[in-house]
């Protein structure tokens, strides 16, 4: 609303302990290493079988040798392709949500489920004045190297130190108070944040704590007919879903909304 405060916050330090790490991280990093073993190891069992029963059962060494190698191969390309959209593909996408908002420079910025701040630091280098608050509990499974440190660590490593600040907080239960915020945004986490039985509440409480006139970016792995329908049931207007069926995988949506004015 207008005139009133940002919400108090602990603010970014201005320097971040040497050898901190920067970077975005990899999302669901266990899955990706699991699969790539799982991939591998299916190559390998293949050939082998392959190997050991050529002189005995050529026509199921042939068989080893096509089915094993051509599953493993199989599952190192899904492999490459959740490791691609979680370095490059969220980053790229994400950046386009960021950039087609618009920006005054003095907003409060909301990036839910933050990670290691890819949203919480391109929305930071859009403001000026305002800042950008990245809430998360911070599980180490859902992204490598997790932490409120290295949403820090980014943002000083891009300057933007002074405009950055990490909360810890349910996403449920968001430690803001009413209507303060201009912009929510969130990527790649609203699938792992809350199961679906929560999910009306999790909505719920953006709408809470967004302005009227306030916007939201959602970037996930699928669900964007259902966050869609969600945020039309609370009363959000202009809301916009696309599907990007060639940027990731599996296929990333984006689900663009504004909260009305009051009457």
């Amino acid at each position: 609303m207008k005139g009133q405060s940002p919400p108090k916050v602990p603010s970014a330090p201005d320097a971040m302990p040497e050898g901190r790490k920067t970077g975005y991280g990899i999302d669901e990093p266990r899955t990706i290493f699991e699969l790539a073993v799982a991939g591998v190891l299916s190559v390998l069992v293949g050939v082998i079988i392959s190997v050991y029963t050529s002189s005995t059962n050529a026509r199921a060494a042939e068989a080893a040798l096509i089915v094993g190698p051509g599953v493993g191969l199989l599952i190192l390309v899904v492999t490459s392709s959740l490791f691609w959209s979680s370095r490059l593909g969220k980053v790229r996408e994400m950046s386009r949500i960021v950039n087609n908002l618009p920006w005054g420079g003095g907003e409060v910025v909301l990036d839910l489920g933050c990670g290691r701040g890819v949203a919480t630091v391109m929305a930071a280098k859009k403001l000026g004045t305002g800042i950008a608050l990245g809430v998360d509990m911070w599980s180490k499974a859902r992204v490598s190297g997790n932490s409120p440190q290295s949403v820090l660590a980014n943002a000083s490593h891009e300057g933007l130190g002074a405009r950055v600040a990490a909360v810890r907080g349910s996403s449920v239960h968001l430690p803001l108070v009413d209507n303060s915020v201009d912009v929510i945004l969130s990527g790649l986490a609203i699938h792992n944040m809350a199961p679906r039985r929560q999910r009306n509440a999790l909505f719920a409480e953006m709408a809470r704590v967004l302005k009227d006139g306030g916007r939201i970016g959602i970037l996930d792995a699928g669900n964007g007919n259902e966050y869609a329908s969600i945020l039309s049931g609370i009363g959000l207007r202009d809301i916009e879903m696309h599907r990007l069926r060639f940027s990731s995988f599996p296929p990333f949506h984006v689900v663009l909304a504004r909260k009305p004015y009051s009457e």
